[in-house]
C-alpha cells in the first residue's frame, strides 16, 4: 500500500487548517484498487470468518459449551467476546471500506504519466476552514478519517480491557501505585500518613 501510495501521490501532501496533514493522491483507477482495494479485501475476509464464526457459534452452542469447559484457558465470556468483536469488525471494516471506495470511485481521474503525476512534487497545498463550510462532504470524510481509529481504539478496548480479568489486574496495579505513593510521602515528610 505504501508503494502504491507513493505512485498515485501527486503532491506531498495537503494542510488543512484545524484538521492537519493529508494525503494527495492522484485518484485513478490505480489508486482506487491498491488504496481502496486491500481494505475492501480484508474487509471481505473478516466479514466472512466473522460471520462463519458467528454462525458455528449458534448452530453449536451445547458443542462449544463441552469444549470450553475442557479448555481452561478459554471460557464463555472470552468466547462471547471474540464472537463480538467479530460481529463489529464485520460492521465497522467492511462498511466503510465499500462505503470510502463508493465515494471514492466518483471522482476518478484519468490515467496519466508518471511525470505528469509527479510534477512539481514538493508542493504543499495549504487550506483554511472556510472551505468545509461550502463542502459538508469533504467535512465528514476529514472528521471521519480523524475519528474512527479512536473510536474503533475504544471499542476493542471495552471488549478485552473491561472484562474481569483485567478488572482485577488494574484493581492491584492501583494498589501497588498507591503504596509506592504513600511510602514516598513518608520518606519526603518524614512521618506516616
Amino acid at each position: 500500500v505504501a508503494v502504491v501510495s507513493y505512485c498515485v501521490q501527486s503532491h506531498r501532501y495537503n494542510i488543512v487548517e484545524n484538521f492537519g496533514c493529508s494525503g494527495s493522491p492522484w485518484m485513478d483507477v490505480y489508486a482506487i484498487l491498491g488504496l481502496h482495494g486491500s481494505p475492501v479485501l480484508l474487509g471481505a475476509i473478516s466479514f466472512v470468518y466473522g460471520a462463519i464464526a458467528i454462525y458455528n457459534f449458534i448452530a453449536q452452542r451445547r458443542r462449544f459449551q463441552v469444549i470450553l469447559q475442557q479448555n481452561s484457558s478459554l471460557n464463555t465470556s472470552r468466547f462471547v467476546r471474540l464472537i463480538g468483536v467479530a460481529g463489529v469488525n464485520i460492521v465497522i471494516s467492511l462498511l466503510f471500506a465499500i462505503r470510502e471506495t463508493v465515494l471514492t470511485a466518483h471522482s476518478v481521474y484519468p490515467t496519466v504519466s508518471w511525470d505528469y503525476i509527479h510534477y512539481d512534487f514538493d508542493l504543499v497545498f495549504t487550506y483554511d476552514s472556510s472551505f468545509l463550510l461550502g463542502d459538508p462532504q469533504a467535512w465528514v470524510e476529514l472528521n471521519l478519517s480523524r475519528w474512527l481509529p479512536c473510536v474503533a481504539s475504544f471499542i476493542y478496548f471495552a471488549f478485552f480491557g473491561m472484562h474481569e480479568d483485567m478488572l482485577s489486574y488494574y484493581t492491584y496495579v492501583w494498589a501497588r501505585l498507591s503504596q509506592a505513593l504513600l511510602r514516598t510521602k513518608e520518606r519526603i515528610f518524614g512521618q506516616p500518613l
